[in-house]
């Protein structure tokens, strides 16, 4: 799971021991989930997004596996795969920037389900990562 926790407290100006101790975690707690090396539980994560005064979809969020299986293809599958599902080349590239609530935006379910068949990949794990 990623989260923009650094990014928003640090918009509140904010320190990693000032959000700790609102939150009531270690400062270590804080450190290791903004670099990503700690799934909070869904608790915490509340508690995290509401002193944030973020919505907790905007604060923790999952990377799309989808990112990962099309950043490892080469140009010419890429090319093959926009062909084969009828979206340009640089519209399916984009799919590397997006996260979980853009891509759902950006691609309706049947373009999603094509890509992630071309893929490999079960459409039901397409955001699981």
């Amino acid at each position: 799971m990623k989260s923009r926790v650094k990014e928003f407290r640090e918009e509140l100006g904010l320190t990693q021991q000032e959000l700790a101790n609102r939150v009531g975690v270690s400062r270590q707690t804080i450190y290791y989930l903004e670099k990503g090396n700690y799934n909070p539980s869904l608790t915490l994560s509340f508690k995290i997004a509401e002193i944030l005064n973020k919505p907790l979809i905007e604060t923790f969020y999952r990377v799309p596996i989808i990112k990962d299986k099309i950043e490892s293809l080469s140009f010419k599958k890429l090319k093959e795969i926009s062909k084969k599902v009828g979206i340009s080349y640089n519209k399916l590239g984009s799919i590397t920037e997006m996260n979980e609530k853009e891509l759902s935006e950006a691609f309706d379910e049947e373009i999603l389900r094509k890509i992630a068949n071309l893929l490999e990949l079960d459409f039901n794990e397409l955001f699981i990562n």
